[in-house]
């Protein structure tokens, strides 16, 4: 079983920058502009973005859910009976520690766009530990159990991911050879494009996927960064809403990024994805954890 590594605030102080760079150089799209929406759906321009963003304790990735395209994706990917989220949610409230939120997504990425895993296979990313699991249908009980609660002594504390923690590692079912894992080993970077969730994310997520695919590729990164496509995370009026998951989260922690846009996004490559920092006119996350 792996510990969560947890990140120190005092390590961000100095990782903050204030504004995202200008980009230099243009792909095709990277000045391409903002789309039109309906009046009631427009981008919020105003509201700080800083705390706008839920902060789980762990993020499941679910790679394997049946929807090669997102724009097929049902609004409510939990009341589809028998896919992952909807058994999800049956545990949620009876098995999770209310105090260590999880949140689970179904993705889409570069590199996992093809579903070769066998069909009674589960497959998730676990974040922050970036750890790739498998594991038998039958067995997503034994996999919360196992991955998503804290030990018994931190379930009584409110969970701070800018914090140390020394306490041992959650072990409430020693079953590894339920599960077959490995490192995810790339930073990911996804975009919410949950289409029939919300028209903004459906729109421009996938411009915002394909101005990193491009950028990636220039800064010669397309082989150690994975892109792709994230169901709803909440924020909809921020669009466009991005999230870095570094390969390490001891040397960065995931950050979620809002109002993103195709000329934003050098700027995020630059800073973010090579400089391990965060800018805060685009940060989602709590600036009060980290300064």
């Amino acid at each position: 079983m792996f510990g969560v590594r947890i990140i120190r605030a005092a390590r961000y102080i100095s990782r903050i920058v204030d504004n995202c760079p200008k980009p230099l150089y243009d792909t095709g799209c990277t000045y391409c502009g903002i789309p039109e929406f309906p009046e009631d759906k427009g981008i919020d321009f105003e509201k700080n973005l800083n705390q706008t963003a839920s902060q789980p304790w762990k993020h499941v990735l679910v790679t394997l859910h049946g929807f090669g395209d997102f724009a097929e994706m049902p609004s409510k990917i939990n009341l589809v009976p028998g896919s992952l989220a909807n058994e999800f949610e049956s545990l949620k409230k009876s098995k999770l520690s209310p105090t260590h939120p999880v949140l689970l997504s179904n993705i889409i990425t570069n590199d996992l766009r093809t579903n070769s895993v066998d069909a009674s296979l589960h497959e998730v990313i676990v974040y922050p530990e970036g750890k790739l699991v498998r594991f038998k249908k039958e067995h997503l009980l034994q996999f919360v159990e196992h991955y998503l609660l804290p030990d018994e002594r931190s379930s009584m504390e409110t969970y701070n991911p800018f914090t140390s923690d020394d306490k041992e590692e959650h072990v409430s079912v020693k079953r590894p050879d339920l599960f077959e894992e490995q490192d995810f080993g790339k930073d990911l970077v996804l975009v919410c494009g949950h289409t029939q969730r919300d028209i903004r994310c459906g729109t421009l997520g996938p411009i915002i996927e394909n101005e990193f695919t491009e950028v990636l590729e220039r800064e010669g990164l397309a082989l150690s960064v994975d892109v792709g496509l994230i169901s709803h995370i909440g924020g909809h009026a921020y669009a466009g809403n991005v999230i870095y998951f570094p390969a390490d989260t001891v040397l960065c922690p995931v950050v979620w990024y809002g109002r993103v846009f195709p000329e934003k996004v050098q700027g995020i490559v630059r800073e973010t994805v090579i400089g391990k920092k965060i800018i805060k006119e685009l940060y989602r996350g709590d600036l009060r954890q980290i300064q």
